[in-house]
């Protein structure tokens, strides 16, 4: 199982160049640390989340780290140009010397996106499934002819090509439908931290009874946080939530019902990294054995970048240590 590391560019400053000057700082602390990957999101709109264009932000660590890859969490393909996308991760991918990891999403419950950036939310699955097959497409082959329900390509010769092919592809998602999709076409996996383990260990079994010879190669994604002991980890942990909680109990009771109950705090941080460095080696441990994700990724709770800086430090030099000695 490899590592990573999921930035969302807070900003609890208010400050936006300090907000992408910080997580610059974290993704090269976790480099150095040795972790696999970075993970960047994608959000629209959102103040307190400064990361509307994960690709640009990304070309920027390219030019920042040297070994770590990097990886998207997810492009809203939805919402984007297709063939001017293919072109961003090609070139991306050709500036980061092939270390691009692409994940892919519809875009979550947030009315604000699909109001300013023009779309049905009941489109956005058909519209992220059919980008996708024609980036795939575009990365892959030349030229492309491409005529579908939302978009087309009339001989369309990519340029650049990416270093990596196949570009190693990703989509979040906790559809039935789309899993299998994505099961059929070697897609891997992602999973966000609200979603319950339990539902992402359905997910993987749909996935391998899809495609038997198939690797869901999950992408999993928890909320970290440390404490000096469970129960301070698990109070902080519900305090610094409680607005992501409450917002997310809002947007989904109206756009998507079912994931409503996913948003409840103490289920949220029971399937999280939450406590000491022995309680959370532990639930590593059983991630590892239950999931067998491909890359576990971690969100720190805490907005303060020297909280995360130390959380991190944690998990590399004493969570690691513990995680070997049980094994």
């Amino acid at each position: 199982m490899k590592y990573g590391l999921f930035c969302t560019y807070e900003n609890p400053r208010k400050d936006f160049r300090a907000a992408i000057a910080d997580q610059t700082s974290l993704v090269q602390k976790v480099e150095a640390l040795g972790f696999d990957s970075v993970f960047l999101a994608e959000h629209h709109f959102n103040p307190d989340a400064a990361s509307p264009s994960c690709l640009s932000l990304l070309s920027h660590l390219a030019a920042k780290t040297s070994r770590i890859r990097l990886g998207s969490a997810a492009v809203l393909l939805a919402f984007r140009d297709p063939i001017l996308t293919a072109e961003d991760i090609a070139t991306l991918d050709v500036l980061s010397d092939g270390r691009l990891d692409l994940g892919i999403a519809k875009g979550g419950p947030f009315p604000t996106q699909t109001k300013h950036l023009g779309r049905r939310h009941e489109d956005l699955g058909p519209r992220m499934q059919e980008a996708l097959e024609l980036v795939t497409q575009l990365l892959r082959d030349d030229p492309v002819r491409f005529r579908g329900r939302f978009f087309t390509a009339e001989n369309v010769s990519l340029v650049p090509k990416p270093l990596q092919r196949p570009v190693p592809t990703y989509v979040a998602t906790s559809t039935p439908s789309t899993i299998h999709w994505a099961a059929r076409r070697g897609y891997g996996l992602m999973a966000g931290p609200p979603f319950p383990l339990a539902h992402v260990a359905a997910m993987t079994r749909q996935y391998r009874e899809t495609e038997a010879a198939g690797d869901p190669n999950l992408v999993l994604v928890r909320f970290y946080h440390v404490g000096k002991t469970r129960a301070a980890a698990i109070a902080e942990a519900k305090s610094l939530l409680g607005p992501f909680v409450e917002r997310m109990q809002a947007t989904t009771s109206v756009l998507q019902p079912a994931w409503t109950p996913w948003f409840e705090a103490e289920r949220l941080i029971a399937d999280s990294l939450v406590g000491t460095p022995e309680d959370i080696a532990v639930e590593v441990s059983r991630l590892e054995k239950d999931l067998a994700p491909g890359t576990l990724v971690l969100k720190p709770i805490a907005p303060d970048l020297a909280k995360r800086m130390t959380d991190l430090d944690l998990f590399a030099n004493e969570i690691f240590t513990r995680m070997r000695a049980a094994a």
